[in-house]
């Protein structure tokens, strides 16, 4: 039976060229913009920041226009100055190392009369901060330099004492001197880390020499732009999280994605401190094919091919992205730190550039067996990383567009010619795209109805619906999810839920229902939310993203992922729900399937081995002693813990022991080995096994 689609509606192409890159521009918004354009350093005068009346005014016109068109109208009162002003301080100082408590009593009133000073355009006082934060950082640099010039022993590493890995949790140092004290704690700490990493004490400070010389010129070379850069995604971003300003310059980058236009790693970053952090990694890019680059490892260093490691510590992240892009095929070094975790050495890694092709994008097809006490069963897999569409060959009448729910459409009618005993389409990591592909994917196992509701900042509600009485598929279906699965698809994983028509399973999703879109300015475009989703239950997709119906254990944090780790993200909220109809009694038989795997759970060396390393991360001190013997026992039983578990799951799966954590690899490429993929099998079969 040939499939045959809607017609596409104006809001369907809308939402859908903007919801194409929802997670990676959303989480990309107060990063990767590089904010209005300016003659370098003209403005900038022994480092004093003076911002120009053309930066007021433009201030004021985003504030304006905010005010009108943001789905939520927040009111210049004293909370937004509070906001703003806090905002403000852990854009310029997250880590608490360069602006005590006394250096902010001058600065206080701010926190109340901010709201009037932005009204009126003035910005004098935010520009007197970062001048005074760039006093200090040139301090500390200074400072660095000066202690890696020393012939004498630098440090005491026979002193007991600590340094915090939090320290952004922890109020501001009371002055100065406990300002400076905290530097020499953190370049100790460098040295450690070096140690650890079995560099000498030569080459130590030599590397950290380079990086501070290199740091401090390109401190000394702000421009205005960058300063305004601050002060601007501080002003948008307690509005809500994914509001943002492009500059003229700004939009190159914006438009310019760099996992997918240019040749690159396919990976989305961005700025944590002075760190580079990886957000997401693009599936069926060079970074997710090499396997070594994670979410949320830092990158500290790049290479190009035979070229030495630069450091690249506190560089802007538009520079470090155009460090890491290259042209196709060619080999660039990353110097990571795996989960961020600055307790860790440095590793090294290696990536071969590419563009990533549709192909590496689009969705594929698997085949699991389990044995089961219903004897063996086979599931089809379908692998879906993100929500595509051709939209410029569907609006010039080509009637072979591609598209998601063709491609499924096509091969889920493989896997009933297979005899497939269920169908497992797996979404984790898939950051979203399309949103007329998540209403017409659903239309595949619904017949008609809702989909998805959206709401806009006047109130009104407009509904996806899927009109085609069509069904693909009537077999049990599961949706893997995990806490990376976000907006399109968290849109499809909701509808399945609410129309009990497939299990959920897996891990509470990202939460990001919300819809941004663009408008002009005098200079510039800012990017801005002008609705929410909502499920056909009524309730949002915001911020609680979709909880599953069987939860799998995880080692991805909720408390560091995902929308509600956002500051000032919209709050999760509900209308009235639409009637529809729902196919299985699901609520009955969810307690027992949960059950059943949590049995599973405690036989599986997988499971159990994520459940001791979620446990084992939770637990992790928030201090680190910085006298050298503690430390290095310390890394050492890291090490040793981490080996073992390692060994105990890979000797589970007849693998020979590794003596090197970074020597360990699992492969979960085949659908066969990966423990969710089969834990959703195996709630199938309990599924079915209930059935009979």
């Amino acid at each position: 039976m040939k499939f045959n689609t809607n017609k596409i509606s104006p809001l369907n192409v809308f939402l859908g060229k903007y919801l194409r890159r929802t997670l990676s521009t959303a989480l990309l918004a107060t990063s990767l913009m590089v904010l209005p354009y300016a003659t370098a350093n003209t403005q900038v005068v022994n480092g004093s920041i003076e911002f120009t009346k053309e930066y007021g005014l433009l201030t004021q016109e985003i504030l304006q226009l905010l005010g009108k068109e943001h789905y939520q109208n927040r009111t210049l009162n004293d909370q937004f100055s509070s906001d703003v002003y806090a905002n403000y301080l852990k854009a310029l100082d997250p880590q608490h190392s360069y602006l005590s408590a006394a250096d902010l009593v001058p600065f206080s009133y701010l926190s109340t009369e901010l709201d009037d000073l932005l009204a009126k355009g003035n910005l004098d006082a935010m520009g007197q901060l970062y001048s005074l934060l760039q006093k200090r950082r040139l301090a500390f640099i200074d400072y660095s330099l000066a202690t890696l010039a020393q012939d004498e022993a630098m440090f005491n590493f026979d002193l007991v004492e600590g340094i915090r890995t939090s320290p952004y949790d922890e109020p501001r140092l009371d002055d100065l001197s406990s300002i400076k004290d905290l530097w020499r704690r953190q370049l100790k700490n460098e040295f450690i880390n070096g140690q650890l990493n079995e560099e000498t004490p030569e080459d130590i400070k030599k590397r950290l020499t380079k990086r501070y010389t290199n740091l401090r010129k390109r401190v000394s070379q702000v421009e205005l732009k960058d300063a305004y850069q601050s002060v601007i995604n501080s002003i948008t971003t307690v509005i809500d999280p994914h509001t943002s300003y492009l500059s003229p310059r700004g939009l190159e980058d914006f438009n310019i994605d760099m996992s997918l236009s240019l040749e690159g790693i396919g990976a989305v970053l961005q700025s944590e401190d002075d760190y580079t952090k990886v957000v997401r990694i693009v599936v069926g890019g060079p970074a997710d094919k090499a396997g070594q680059l994670k979410a949320s490892d830092y990158i500290v260093g790049v290479a190009q091919e035979g070229e030495e490691i630069q450091d690249i510590l506190g560089w802007r992240l538009d520079d470090v992205v155009g460090q890491i892009r290259g042209p196709k095929d060619s080999l660039v070094t990353l110097q990571i730190i795996p989960g961020a975790d600055l307790q860790q050495p440095k590793k090294t890694i290696q990536i071969r550039r590419n563009k990533v092709a549709l192909e590496d994008q689009a969705a594929k097809k698997s085949i699991i067996e389990l044995e089961t006490d219903q004897g063996a069963l086979k599931f089809g897999v379908i692998t879906l990383p993100t929500f595509y569409m051709d939209f410029a060959a569907a609006q010039s009448g080509d009637p072979n567009y591609r598209s998601t729910t063709r491609d499924v459409y096509n091969l889920v009618e493989e896997l009933k010619e297979e005899a497939v005993n269920g169908i497992i389409i797996d979404l984790r990591n898939n950051g979203g795209g399309s949103l007329r592909e998540a209403n017409q994917l659903t239309g595949l196992f619904i017949e008609t109805g809702t989909t998805v509701q959206v709401r806009y900042a006047d109130g009104t509600i407009e509904k996806q619906i899927d009109r085609n009485p069509f069904l693909a598929y009537t077999g049990p279906v599961v949706v893997l999810v995990n806490r990376y699965s976000a907006s399109a698809s968290e849109i499809f994983a909701a509808a399945m839920q609410d129309y009990k028509r497939a299990l959920v399973v897996g891990t509470q999703t990202y939460g990001k229902g919300t819809v941004q879109t663009f408008s002009d300015l005098s200079s510039g475009k800012i990017k801005f939310t002008q609705a929410k989703f909502y499920r056909v239950s009524g309730a949002s997709t915001q911020h609680k993203g979709v909880v599953p119906d069987v939860i799998l254990p995880s080692l991805d944090n909720p408390e560091k992922v995902g929308e509600s780790t956002q500051d000032h993200a919209l709050q999760w909220d509900q209308v009235k729900s639409v009637s529809h109809k729902t196919y299985f009694a699901l609520d009955v038989i969810t307690p027992y399937l949960q059950a059943q795997q949590d049995k599973r759970n405690k036989e599986s060396n997988d499971w159990q081995y994520i459940l001791a390393v979620a446990e084992h991360e939770k637990n992790r001190p928030d201090q680190i002693s910085l006298n050298s013997v503690e430390r290095q026992k310390y890394w050492q039983e890291q090490q040793d813990w981490y080996l073992g578990h390692i060994n105990k799951l890979r000797l589970s799966h007849n693998l020979e022991p590794v003596t090197d954590v970074q020597d360990h690899e699992f492969d979960y490429e085949d659908a066969q080995n990966d423990p969710h993929v089969l834990a959703g099998g195996q709630v199938i079969a309990d599924w079915i096994h209930l059935a009979q």
